[in-house]
Formats: structure tokens, sequence, C-alpha cells
């Protein structure tokens, strides 16, 4: 008997273990949205009813595998830290740190990077995923400190841990993989440059990529009233969470038009991913406008750094815009749509930026994708926190201000 219940056991954990395998691999695969039950369950070749019985529900499943990811991604980033040992590091070495951090962990630990895109993006539509992502942030943020102090630039760790955030997300993007590693060389390089208070180096690779992008990019039909009802649609169908089912026909049923007038307007998906794009940047930046305040340049930079504080706490989620990265990063037939996404941003961010330091230079693609970077990660952690969010996102604002002002003042 006793032989017989340490089988029936065995075979309950195996059972367990690989629908657990199962979801983990396809946080990279699928995402939340495509994991059903059924799916699943043939993934794992194990019967539906299994993952009731072990997990009692999908959404507790997606939870322990969360928590499995977590625990993962601790040991991983330890690893990272530890190889640190007996290095003389300083500020000066740090760009290669980073560049090897963002790198190795989207293209090494994939599953677990998608993991944790996909928690951000649970949290924001469900309650239950919130200590979970909190828990994704409180990790890196631990890291980065750790990270700064091993370089001497432990009082600048937030503007790493910011950038970080961000260019991991981009980084799971492919395009042209020689060009997005050196253009990560670049903005590692650049950020160093940020952390000690020097000018950012030149980005040949980063300019190349920004123009290519433009060239190929989609170009959105002239405005009408269909069109704006169909990039509306299009943008509500990746706030839902279905990204990944942008299709014409699923658009045009919720736009309430015929297949053949989206077809029309926007021949491919990428152009039509585009327009759902550009109306969530849209709606975005009308937000930030809005809780800003101000529909006029600051008056000091003390001021304009307030605003962009006060649309940070103000703002609800960026979900809609992360998804959408996560849609590119999974398809390589949107290698193209990526491209755009990845370097093409910084757009409202370079006026900002270039208010901020001043008129005595103008910033380069390469500082306005790093400003940019810095700021939409704060949106991602700040999104529906609850306290004088204001105020902490105007500290950290302030950090990178000093940084980049040290430079830009005349001595």
């Amino acid at each position: 008997m006793a032989t017989i219940a340490k089988l029936s056991k065995t075979a309950t954990e195996t059972s367990r273990s690989r629908i657990l395998s199962a979801t983990m691999e396809s946080w990279s695969a699928r995402g939340a949205a495509g994991m059903s039950a059924r799916y699943l369950s043939q993934l794992a070749a194990a019967p539906v009813s299994s993952i009731y019985h072990h997990f009692g529900s999908l959404e507790q499943l997606f939870l322990v595998s969360q928590s499995e990811c977590l625990g993962a991604a601790r040991d991983w980033s330890e690893r990272q830290i530890a190889q640190l040992e007996g290095i003389a590091a300083s500020p000066q070495s740090f760009a290669g740190f980073f560049a090897h951090i963002v790198d190795e962990w989207t293209n090494g630990q994939p599953a677990l990077a998608f993991a944790w895109r996909e928690c951000l993006l649970l949290a924001d539509r469900g309650a239950e995923f919130r200590e979970s992502a909190r828990n994704w942030l409180d990790l890196w943020h631990r890291f980065w400190l750790r990270a700064g102090e091993a370089f001497g630039l432990q009082e600048n760790a937030i503007v790493a841990e910011r950038v970080f955030e961000t260019e991991s997300l981009y980084h799971l993007i492919r395009w042209r993989r020689v060009v997005d590693r050196a253009a990560l060389d670049e903005t590692a390089r650049g950020l160093a440059a940020w952390l000690v208070g020097a000018p950012a180096p030149a980005a040949p690779w980063r300019e190349f990529a920004h123009a290519e992008a433009s060239r190929t990019g989609a170009i959105a039909p002239p405005q009408d009233d269909t069109t704006a009802r169909i990039m509306t649609a299009a943008a509500v169908l990746v706030a839902e969470g279905l990204g990944a089912s942008v299709t014409h026909r699923a658009t045009a049923e919720r736009a309430g038009v015929t297949l053949g007038t989206v077809s029309h307007k926007f021949p491919t998906k990428q152009a039509l991913l585009t327009a759902a794009f550009e109306s969530i940047y849209a709606a975005t930046v009308a937000q930030a406008t809005e809780s800003s305040g101000r529909t006029r340049p600051a008056a000091s930079r003390q001021e304009l750094l307030m605003d962009t504080a006060t649309a940070v706490a103000s703002a609800t989620n960026g979900s809609g815009r992360d998804a959408l990265f996560l849609v590119a990063a999974r398809d390589p037939g949107l290698a193209a749509f990526g491209a755009q996404l990845r370097y093409l941003r910084g757009k409202s961010s370079r006026e900002t930026l270039q208010a901020i330091i001043g008129p005595a230079r103008t910033p380069s693609i390469l500082e306005a994708a790093l400003f940019s970077a810095f700021v939409s990660s704060q949106f991602r952690a700040y999104a529906g926190r609850t306290g004088n969010v204001a105020q902490l996102a105007m500290d950290e604002l302030s950090v990178l201000s000093r940084l980049l002002t040290a430079r830009s003042e005349p001595s």
C-alpha cells in the first residue's frame, strides 16, 4: 500500500509540474490571452480537469506560475551580481554590464522576460495580480541598487533602473539582430554618460535604425470619421488584451464597418497595428496634457518637471501600448512594425528634454530615447498607485535633472 501511495503522489506531482512548465513556457509563446485551459492541458499532456484539481482555476495557475518565474528570476539576478566579485567596477565600466544584463535577460531568459511583462498587463486588468507585479518591480529595484553600489552609482541607481525597465521591453522586439545589439550598446554608453554627468556619445546605429524605421513605416491614410472609428476599434481590442487578435475582420466588427472598408484603409496587419498604436499614443498624450493642466510651455524647469510628475501620477495605465510591443515581439512578420515601436520613440519627450537642459544644445536621438525610456517606466511603475505618487515621480525626475543640468549649464 505504501508503494502504491508513493507512486500516486509522484504521478500527481508530475502532472502538476508539467502543467506549471507548460504555463511558464507559454508566457513567451502566447501570453495570458492565448493560454486557455484546453491549450495548456494539451501542451502538458494532462486532462483539463487536472488544472482545476491542482490549482482551482486558470487565474490561480497563472499566479502560481508567476511565483515560480519570480523565484527563477531572483536566482538569475543573484548569479549576475555574483559575477561582479573581484572586478574593479567603476562608473566607466557600467555600460558593458548594463548591455549584458538587458541582452542576457531578453535573449537568455525569454520565458521569464515575457512572464514579467505579462504580469504587468494582468495587474492592469485584475487586482489579484498586483502583488505579483509589485514583487517584480521590487526585484529589479533591489537589483539595480546593488549594481549601482558595485559601480559607485548608488545615488543615481534609479535612472539605470528606469531605463532598464523600458529597454528590456523594447529589446524583446526583433528587427535586425546586428543593429539591435549595436544600438543597445549605444544606449548603454549613453546611459553611463548620463549617470556621471558626461555628454552622451554619438549613436550612428540608432540613428540608422531611426531613419530606416521612418522610411519603411506604414503611412496612415487621411483622417476621416470612418478612419477614426477603425483606429479606435483596433485600440480597444488591444486594451482588452486581444492584441494578437487585432485582425481586419475583428476590427471591422468592433468598428461597425465592412471588412472591405478596413482592408481598403489599412491594407496590411502592420498598417492596422500602427493605427492602433497611433490611437493609443494620441490618447496617452492627451491624458498627460490634461492631467498636467498645462497648454503652454512651462515657465521654469522645476515647473516642467512637476508637470511631468503630475501626468505620471494621474495616468491610469499604458497597457495598450505594452500589449502591442509584445505582439510585435512574438510575430517575426511584424519586424518592421516592431522597428517603429522601438526606434521612433521620443517624439513628445524630446521637447520636454530640450526644456530641461536649456537652449545651449539640442538633444540627440539617443538622448530623447533615454529620456522617453525613463518617463515611460515611471508611467508603468506608478499606474494605479495611491499615495503621493507625484512626489515620488518628482524625486526621481529631480535625480535625472541634476545629472542633465550639471553639464548643460555654464560653469
